[in-house]
């Protein structure tokens, strides 16, 4: 896919740079297998937590885990948005991969920079707290993500696990 984004894009002037970002799950039994590149994120909201399962691609996440920025400046950083690893990209674009195991009540969402870069994480959580459905939860996070200012284009995927889920825990 990243190959042809690439040919695409050398095509036509317009799409230079072209690329895209990936957030994706595979359900299996009691499993997500979790895949991502760039700056779309996988959460997993447990008892009321919210867990971030990805790392930004990103040159402002690279900053943060060297210590270079502090978390306070990254929101403002003017490379918050330029993106390390992405779909298009020059040379092999490389996933992280990750297994995480689902118990009954777990949901898992599936975002764009869109939801994330308007949202914060607390937002976030009180909204997958209070949707009863996926779908509710899915049109209250993009409409505080458009409240925000919406600057982006916004995706989000809320994923339930219940008891009819193959292979889950009762």
């Amino acid at each position: 896919m990243s190959g042809q984004l690439r040919e695409e894009a050398k095509k036509r002037p317009d799409l230079a740079g072209m690329g895209a970002t990936v957030a994706l799950a595979l359900l299996a039994g009691r499993h997500a297998h979790i895949a991502h590149l760039g700056d779309g994120r996988a959460y997993l909201f447990r008892r009321g937590r919210l867990q971030q399962l990805t790392a930004d691609h990103t040159v402002t996440a690279a900053l943060l885990h060297l210590g270079e920025i502090e978390e306070k400046d990254a929101l403002g950083h003017p490379a918050r948005h330029r993106l390390t690893r992405y779909v298009g990209m020059e040379g092999e674009a490389l996933p992280d991969l990750r297994v995480v195991e689902l118990r009954v009540g777990d949901r898992l969402l599936l975002c764009s920079d869109g939801l994330t870069g308007m949202v914060p994480d607390r937002r976030i959580a009180q909204v997958l707290r209070r949707q009863r459905t996926p779908e509710e939860a899915c049109e209250a996070l993009v409409a505080a993500a458009n409240a925000a200012g919406g600057r982006d284009n916004v995706s989000a995927i809320v994923i339930d696990i219940d008891s009819t889920a193959p292979g889950t825990d009762r």
